[in-house]
C-alpha cells in the first residue's frame, strides 16, 4: 500500500497555524506508518527543512516536485505526478487537493474564513478557497474538520445532496513545550531579548480586521484608564494581515504606546516562555476554525479569554471566559477578574491545565491514520 501526503507546507521558513500542523501530524504519523506492507511518500516542491528529514522511517520517502512558476503547483505539477503514479491513498494536510487525485484522497479544511470574511482576501485567493473547499465536500472520500464549528460550517456550503465526502471531526493537538517547566533564567533571557517586561497581556495571531485586533488594543487602553495599572502592557506576536493600516494607526496614536509592544513573526522554540510570562491570553477573535493559540495558552497555565460562540467551546469547555468579539466592555470586566481575583484565576489555570491535556498530536495521527487506512488503530 503506498499513502502519499501534501507535505509542500513544511518548506515554509515561517511556519504559522497549518504549517504547524501539518508538521506535527507528520511527525507523529512516523511512529505510526511504519508497517513494511505500507511505502509512505512525502511531496514536496521545494527542498523540506532539516527537522522533517532528521528521522525518516526506512519506508518513507521524499518526491520533490519542481515546479518554477510559484502559483498552480497543486494543479499541474502535482495533478501530472498523480497521473504518472498515483498512490493508492493521498492526504491533503491543508486544504487544497489537485484535480487528478486517488479515489481515496483525505483533506484537512481548517476553516472557510473566505466566506464570513471575504474581504480579507483578493479575489483570486477568496475564489480559490471556496472552490476548493466545495469541490472537496463533491469529489473526495474523507474529508477533516478540527472542530464540530468548522464541520457545521462546511455542511451549509453546500446542499446535503451535493456533499459526497464523508466529513470526520479530529481535534488539532498542541507542542508540548508549551506545559512543560521553564527555568526562570531561561525566560527572563527570552524575554529581555524582545524587550518584554512583565506584567503583560498576551496575543498570539494575525494583526489584522478578522483576529479582532483593534479590540484588543482597545480593550487594554479601557483597562488601563479603568484600574490606573501603570505597569502593564500589552505584547502582540504575529504577521501584519488585512487591515493591518488601522491596527498601526492605533498602536501608534494610542494614550499607551509605550506599553504595547509588537513582535510580528518570531520563533517557536521562543513562544512557549512568552506564553507562560503572559498573565492572561486575549484572544477574541472574530473568526476561528479551531484556534490553536488557546490550546497552547491553557497548557502553558495561562488564563484564557475567547470569543464566544465558535470553535473554542469545543476547544476551552468550562476552561476560559467567553466575550461577545464586539463587546470591548465584556472583554474589560474580564480582564478585572482574571488579573485582580487570585481564586478566579487560580481557578481557571487549573482547569485550563486538565482541559488541555485532552488534546495531543499523538491521538491527532491517531485518528488521522485511521482514516487513511479505513481501519482502527489499537
Amino acid at each position: 500500500m503506498i499513502i502519499g501526503i501534501d507535505a509542500s507546507r513544511l518548506s515554509e521558513n515561517k511556519r504559522t497555524g497549518v504549517e504547524w500542523y501539518a508538521f506535527f501530524v507528520i511527525e507523529k504519523l512516523k511512529k505510526l506508518l511504519v508497517n513494511k506492507d505500507i511505502t509512505v511518500r512525502l511531496y514536496c516542491r521545494e527542498p523540506l527543512k532539516k527537522d522533517v528529514l532528521d528521522v525518516m522511517p526506512d519506508n518513507w520517502e521524499v518526491i520533490q516536485l519542481d515546479w518554477p512558476p510559484k502559483r498552480l503547483w497543486t494543479q499541474i505539477r502535482f495533478s501530472w505526478e498523480m497521473w504518472r503514479q498515483a498512490p493508492d491513498v493521498l492526504f491533503i494536510p491543508a486544504h487544497v487537493p489537485p484535480l487528478i487525485h486517488p479515489k481515496k484522497t483525505v483533506v484537512m479544511i481548517h476553516d472557510i474564513a473566505a466566506k464570513t470574511y471575504p474581504e480579507s482576501y483578493n479575489f483570486f485567493e477568496r475564489w480559490y478557497s471556496l472552490w476548493s473547499a466545495k469541490y472537496t465536500l463533491e469529489k473526495m472520500s474523507d474529508v477533516l474538520s478540527p472542530s464540530n464549528f468548522t464541520k457545521k460550517q462546511l455542511e451549509k456550503l453546500l446542499p446535503a445532496n451535493d456533499i459526497f465526502a464523508q466529513i470526520h471531526v479530529i481535534p488539532h493537538g498542541y507542542d508540548t513545550k508549551f506545559g512543560d517547566v521553564i527555568e526562570e533564567k531561561k525566560q527572563e533571557t527570552i524575554l529581555d531579548t524582545y524587550h518584554i517586561k512583565k506584567p503583560y497581556i498576551l496575543s498570539v495571531s494575525r494583526l489584522e480586521e478578522k483576529k479582532n485586533t483593534l479590540s484588543i488594543i482597545s480593550a487594554f487602553e479601557r483597562y488601563k484608564e479603568r484600574t490606573g495599572d501603570k505597569d502593564l502592557s500589552l505584547v502582540l506576536v504575529g504577521k501584519a494581515g488585512y487591515g493591518y493600516e488601522k491596527v498601526k494607526e492605533a498602536m501608534d496614536t494610542s494614550t499607551y504606546k509605550k506599553d504595547i509592544y509588537e513582535l510580528g513573526w518570531i520563533e517557536q522554540g521562543d513562544l512557549p516562555a512568552i506564553m507562560q510570562g503572559a498573565q492572561v491570553f486575549l484572544f477574541p477573535s472574530l473568526y476561528e476554525g479551531f484556534g490553536l493559540p488557546v490550546l497552547e495558552a491553557m497548557a502553558a497555565g495561562v488564563p484564557v479569554i475567547c470569543s464566544r460562540g465558535l470553535s473554542f467551546e469545543d476547544i476551552a469547555g468550562h476552561a476560559a471566559f467567553y466575550v461577545d468579539p464586539t463587546d470591548v466592555g465584556q472583554m474589560v470586566d474580564n480582564l478585572y477578574i482574571l488579573l485582580r481575583n487570585r481564586e478566579e484565576r487560580k481557578r481557571v489555570i487549573t482547569e485550563g491545565k486538565m482541559q488541555a491535556m485532552k488534546f495531543s498530536w499523538e491521538s491527532t495521527a491517531k485518528k488521522t491514520a485511521e482514516v487513511l487506512l479505513d481501519n482502527p488503530l489499537p
